[in-house]
This record gives C-alpha cells, sequence and structure tokens, in this order.
C-alpha cells in the first residue's frame, strides 16, 4: 500500500513524495530503466497537485534518479557513480563496494606485436614487443560505464586465454594465477565527445561528453598493464580530497 503524505508535517509536500519515489527506486519496485507513472497518475495516486509533482520528480531528475525523455516519459537511472582518486582502485572492487553488480563484456582477445607507442607506455624491450590486447565494454549492474582497450606485456602472462578473462576479473588473474600484485597506477584523463562507436555501444548520440582516460599500473617498479578507456560523461565521475 502506497504511503500517504501528512500536510499538516513541517515537511513540504513535494518533499515527502520525493522521498516515497526515491525508496521506490532504493527498494528497486521502479527498476532501472522502467518508466514511472506520468505526472496525472502520481496526482491521484498520492492526492496533490501536479505542481507537487513535478517538484518532486524535478528533484529527482536533478539528483540523477530519474531522466525525462522528450515524448517517451520520465524513466528510472542511477546517479553518476563517483571514485576517490587518493589510493589504487580497480572498477570491479570499486562496484562491489557501492553495492552494484560489476561484469565484463570482452570485444576482442589477441597477442599482437606492439606499437612503438605500447611498447613505449609499456617499457617493453625489443626482445620482447608483444601484448596481449583486451577490449572490453565495463559494466555496473546493466549499465555501460566504460569502454576500456587494455595492453598486458607477454611475458608476464604466459599462456593467457579469453577464456581466463571471462572467469575472473583481470587484477583477480594477476594475483591468483601469475602472482603479480598491482599495487600502483598513474592515470590521467580529460574532457572528449564520444565517437560514432562508442555511441553506438552507450546508445547516446555521437558528440554526447566522455572522458577520455589513460591507466599505467604497476606490480613495484614494473609496468603490468596500459588501458586507454572512454567513460560515458552523465555515468562516472572522479573526485579528490584538497587539504
Amino acid at each position: 500500500m502506497d504511503q500517504l503524505l501528512n500536510e499538516k508535517s513541517p515537511v513540504a509536500l513535494y518533499h515527502q513524495l520525493k522521498n516515497i519515489l526515491l525508496q521506490k527506486i532504493a527498494d528497486k519496485e521502479w527498476a532501472k530503466g522502467q518508466k514511472i507513472p506520468s505526472e496525472f497518475e502520481l496526482c491521484e495516486q498520492y492526492g496533490v497537485s501536479r505542481i507537487t509533482v513535478r517538484q518532486a520528480l524535478a528533484e529527482l531528475e536533478k539528483e540523477g534518479y530519474l531522466v525525462r525523455k522528450q515524448g517517451k516519459g520520465t524513466y528510472v537511472t542511477i546517479p553518476a557513480i563517483e571514485q576517490n582518486l587518493m589510493s589504487f582502485y580497480s572498477f570491479t572492487e570499486e562496484f562491489r563496494k557501492k553495492g552494484f553488480e560489476p561484469r565484463s563484456e570482452l570485444l576482442e582477445f589477441n597477442l599482437q606485436v606492439c606499437s612503438s607507442e605500447i611498447r613505449l607506455q609499456l617499457n617493453l624491450d625489443q626482445s620482447e614487443p608483444r601484448a596481449y590486447y583486451i577490449k572490453r565494454l565495463r559494466y555496473a549492474d546493466n549499465l555501460l560505464i566504460a569502454i576500456e582497450s587494455t595492453y598486458l606485456p607477454a611475458d608476464l602472462f604466459p599462456n593467457l586465454k579469453e577464456e581466463d578473462l571471462k572467469k575472473a576479473p583481470l587484477y583477480d588473474l594477476m594475483r591468483n594465477t601469475y602472482g603479480i600484485i598491482p599495487n600502483t597506477a598513474e592515470e590521467s584523463f580529460g574532457a572528449a565527445l564520444i565517437g560514432e562507436k562508442e555511441a553506438f555501444y552507450f546508445g547516446v548520440g555521437k558528440g554526447s561528453p566522455a572522458l577520455d582516460i589513460e591507466r599505467k599500473t604497476y606490480s613495484n617498479q614494473r609496468c603490468i598493464e596500459y588501458t586507454k578507456g572512454t567513460i560515458c560523461g552523465d555515468r562516472f565521475r572522479y573526485s579528490i580530497k584538497l587539504e
């Protein structure tokens, strides 16, 4: 049974309604991607004016819980996932901490002779210029967050197979199968626009805002991973504490 609004409460009606609707999202009564009732239906359901409903929806949209699609209605989304840059992290572990179910979809996997750029990034010797190339879609629940292209030095991960990457997260595979502990990383990012191929995967328009990410991961002094990625601008954000 739906919770009733209290007109005698000092809390504004729109704020009461906002909290009720937010609880529906938290309880997954309204699932991510689901269309919610219309403004008229919410007015009827809770016995409030259209102004009250619009204020509540506007707040939830501003905070990232809802998105309005012109001519289609209002849908449940999720706020941008925030990552603190104060310490080493992995997407998989951080998504789990925040209550999301992480998963990766493997698009490409091969062993290749590196270009001079990749060889330089991985600091590879001329005698072993090969690296594994891995292209993945990175999801939190069913929301695509990032498209990543990763390079791993071939000499550090002998006999790495596509099936291995489907069974375990990359950093778990490094630790448990190869005894390599990723412990530090260098990461840089900047504003970008989503290209045509990325737009297809993200389900957004070409030219939508994005973040371009470059990440070099180390085990002690050895570079064990070089990743270039695109993150959809409205789905992920970084934060850092300044003192």
